[in-house]
């Protein structure tokens, strides 16, 4: 059975003519993560907002555990949903220590069991030694760790993010992201989260939906969806990407940097596409057989790779393509031979 499902989710708020969020599904399994990505303004947050019950849906259902908590006539209040939630600024009791702080989602249990909970989820969150200090006096990495035990002491049947890693600052992010996962983890908890960052869904989610203007554009692992975007939209989401016209035929892909065999349905032969394909899918060749070629016209160092404008002729047109390249690499800037990965050209949705 899955944690949480949404069937046809809809709101839209008061005096507004667009819907927040419009016939919005979701499924969720037990122990996995699940990012929801977009713009600020995309709807990801009134969704979750709609999970843990702090608004009503216009149209459609949830439910969790099988249980219809919200839609179809139905309202279960936040505190009877079992869903634990970390706040994006924390929400910490400013005159509580931190394990006062933890002892506050336990209230219905026992002294000794809960004094027995809080020590064990302390242990799995790094905590330990932290148990008499105040939020004033712990870092920002340090109050998302006690936000998140305190969300997970409980044991919710779900727990629900709001941007976790908005707060901290770039130099801690990346281990941030390591150990929040792996606390997760840990507990087999199930989560949601809902980010803007592309970094936080390839670090942690199992699976990611993609949104904009309320709908759900794609959904699938991260890789699916960075080697396989539906549109331009997505694609731009998930990093540098190049796009090109291509015209299909018969028997494969048309494009100004080659030929490309694949299978065209009969009812598509003949029309125009965009296709897709990343930078670092298309490799510098030394020699020209068997590859397309281009002029180099920018060239950016790094670090890691260097980034190259190449600038190709097609059919009388002039477009140009990025190319990631390692760093020691050297081309000819009035010549260079490329060869793309066939296997990553995407055709995209308009």
């Amino acid at each position: 059975m899955n944690i949480l499902e949404i069937k046809n989710l809809g709101k839209k708020f008061k005096g507004s003519a667009e819907w927040a969020v419009s016939e919005f599904n979701l499924e969720v399994k037990p122990g996995h993560i699940v990012a929801l990505l977009g713009e600020s303004g995309c709807g990801k947050t009134t969704i979750l907002r709609m999970i843990a019950g702090f608004e009503t849906p216009d149209t459609g259902s949830i439910w969790l555990n099988g249980k219809n908590v919200a839609g179809e006539g139905q309202f279960v209040e936040p505190q009877q949903r079992q869903v634990g939630i970390v706040f994006q600024d924390y929400a910490l009791f400013p005159h509580k220590t931190v394990w006062e702080n933890i002892r506050f989602g336990l209230f219905r249990i026992p002294g000794r069991q809960a004094e027995e909970r809080i020590a064990e989820i302390m242990a799995l969150s790094g905590l330990q030694g932290l148990e008499k200090r105040y939020p004033h006096q712990l870092s920002g990495g340090q109050k998302q760790r006690v936000a998140l035990a305190r969300a997970l002491a409980p044991q919710p049947q779900l727990i629900l993010f709001d941007e976790p890693f908005s707060n901290i600052d770039s130099m801690r992010k990346t281990q941030m992201r390591e150990d929040i996962s792996q606390i997760i983890r840990k507990t087999s908890a199930t989560a949601i989260f809902v980010t803007h960052d592309t970094k936080d869904v390839m670090t942690i989610a199992d699976q990611v939906v993609v949104m904009q203007k309320g709908k759900a554009l794609q959904w699938g692992t991260p890789q699916q969806i960075y080697s396989q975007p539906v549109n331009e939209y997505v694609s731009d989401f998930f990093g540098r990407s190049n796009f090109l016209k291509a015209r299909t035929e018969k028997d494969g892909l048309h494009t100004p940097i080659g030929f490309f065999p694949a299978s065209i349905p009969e009812q598509d032969v003949g029309k125009e596409v965009i296709i897709s394909i990343r930078p670092e899918e298309i490799s510098l060749q030394s020699s020209g057989e068997g590859c397309s070629c281009g002029t180099i016209v920018k060239e950016k160092f790094l670090g890691e790779y260097k980034e190259l404008t190449c600038r190709i002729e097609s059919s009388g047109e002039s477009s140009e393509i990025i190319i990631y390249a390692p760093p020691t690499s050297s081309c000819n800037p009035q010549q260079c031979f490329f060869k793309p990965n066939p296997e990553k050209i995407n055709i995209l949705k308009k």
